[in-house]
């Protein structure tokens, strides 16, 4: 198995300028949604935006830097807490991977695509990239399971400053 460690140190070199603890709220490889809701009186929520249908176009390609071709679902979220900004996210999954559970990102409504799909028993993260645009960092990720794959762009404020991380716990699955 290949050490991927030089890669993953390449990509985040991207994310210059913003301090120690926002990288590490940004590089962290634990679930998005479970980190969010780790707080007390966390309320937290998922807006769902828009969610539709659609042939992957030259307008999502911006927020979705893959040349996927073909129709899927599409999906934007605002996930909100009581103690950290607004995230936005956008997803993607081409309509001929949707069977088993993932038939279920048509009808998620205003759940986590992150508590519901991406299970870590099923979907891996396989690529992440980096991008600082203006003053919102994007994490561009692909998970793959078998021949399916999601692609998913949250975007961070880059005053977010996740608590109670640390460079092992951004790195493994040491959350509690």
């Amino acid at each position: 198995m290949p050490n991927n460690y030089l890669s993953k140190w390449k990509n985040e070199k991207k994310l210059i300028g913003i301090s120690k603890k926002t990288k590490l709220s940004v590089i962290d490889q634990n679930s998005l949604t479970n980190r969010l809701m780790s707080k007390r009186n966390h309320g937290f929520n998922v807006n769902v935006i828009k969610q539709e249908s659609k042939l992957f176009n030259k307008s999502m390609y911006c927020n979705l830097p893959y040349k996927i071709k073909g129709i899927g679902i599409y999906r934007k979220v605002v996930l909100t807490t009581n103690y950290y900004p607004k995230i936005e996210a956008y997803t993607f999954m081409l309509s001929k991977h949707i069977s088993g559970k993932e038939r279920f990102i048509k009808i998620l409504g205003d759940r986590s695509l992150g508590t519901y799909i991406l299970n870590a028993n099923r979907f891996k993260k396989r690529n992440t990239i980096y991008r600082k645009i203006n003053n919102m960092i994007h994490r561009i990720s692909i998970y793959k399971y078998q021949h399916k794959k999601i692609y998913v762009n949250e975007i961070f404020p880059d005053t977010i400053q996740l608590e109670k991380i640390s460079y092992l716990n951004a790195r493994g699955k040491f959350t509690k």
